[in-house]
């Protein structure tokens, strides 16, 4: 085994045992990122395969594929033989996609306790994806989300970058679990939320508990379990509705009154092979209400055409919603 390959192995590891690591061994990995320049960039490679679907399902694949002889002794703790596997087929494909893969994984160690990992992830079109976080939280992707995250040992930080994310908060009053988009940040206060971004506009929705929504130039609000509200342009106004009854995302539904026309085209592209625009962008600012599946993209833009008499047309590679023609 040469250096590299020996090296690669090390930071799989390292990347598969990140979430339960004890204060000695956060220590070692300290030391063991400081000991060469190259550790760090293997260890950014790791922590994206397992974050990105794509990359990892290559890696599973490779593992079911691949005639892997049994792992030899190692001086590390070695988990099943699956885990040995797949991190096996990390290390190979690391190898293979060195040269393509961007590292937007920054790994910053000042002191073991204070080290901390931007982390991707990311769901495919038309799948949800459930993922378990680092400090044990959980989190749910819609379909075509993207999430990169930036844990420490003060702070928990996550930016929604694309779609929406359902949190199911592992309380830590030590470190704050926020979650920032470009129209503000929502703060859990111990708590299950979801936060969904639109046009121009994201929304905060409070399953349970409290999360502290600031909008810049804006007061900020607290809003409880069975209240929403949007972070944009417009002053936040806190609506309230039935936890118990509310069907969103999470169960395959586009529902609700006064729906933004932009909003829908945004959450049904989620789940559309295609990509769906708008002719007019002031079609954007129509609303309507009802109820709609997201995994049908096709039928229910239809359904939410026949409101505004609305043109659907798929062309085979886009989808394109335009002001139905005038008939004489």
């Amino acid at each position: 085994m040469t250096d590299r390959e020996t090296m690669l192995e090390q930071a799989a590891d390292w990347a598969d045992r990140l979430d339960a690591l004890s204060p000695a061994e956060r220590a070692e990995l300290g030391a063991w990122l400081n000991a060469a320049p190259e550790h760090r960039a293997a260890l950014s490679r790791m922590v994206q395969l397992l974050g990105d679907p794509a990359l990892f399902d290559g890696v599973e694949q490779a593992s079911r594929d691949a005639a892997i002889p049994p792992p030899r002794a190692r001086p590390r703790r070695w988990a099943a033989s699956g885990t040995w596997r797949r991190r096996r087929s990390m290390v190979g494909l690391a190898a293979g996609l060195a040269a393509i893969i961007a590292a937007p994984v920054v790994w910053h160690v000042a002191t073991p306790d204070a080290a901390s990992v931007e982390q991707v992830y990311a769901s495919t079109v038309g799948q949800q994806r459930q993922v378990v976080l680092p400090d044990g939280s959980d989190m749910t992707l819609d379909a075509d989300s993207r999430v990169t995250i930036a844990f420490s040992g003060n702070g928990r930080d996550l930016r929604l970058e694309s779609g929406a994310a359902r949190f199911e908060v592992r309380h830590d009053a030590a470190r704050p679990f926020a979650v920032t988009t470009p129209e503000g940040q929502m703060v859990a206060l111990g708590t299950n939320f979801s936060v969904d971004r639109g046009a121009g506009r994201s929304e905060l929705r409070v399953y349970r508990g409290r999360v502290r929504l600031t909008v810049p130039g804006q007061t900020a609000a607290v809003v409880t379990g069975g209240h929403w509200a949007e972070a944009g342009a417009e002053p936040i106004v806190v609506h309230d509705f039935d936890v118990a009854r509310y069907q969103g995302w999470q169960d395959h539904w586009l529902g609700g009154d006064r729906i933004r026309l932009g909003d829908a085209v945004a959450r049904l592209g989620r789940y559309s092979a295609r990509p769906i625009r708008l002719a007019d962008p002031a079609l954007a600012n129509e609303t309507f209400n009802g109820r709609f599946r997201l995994d049908t993209p096709v039928e229910s833009l239809t359904l939410i055409g026949a409101l505004f008499d609305l043109s659907v047309r798929d062309d085979g590679r886009t989808i394109h919603v335009s002001r139905a023609p005038r008939t004489r």
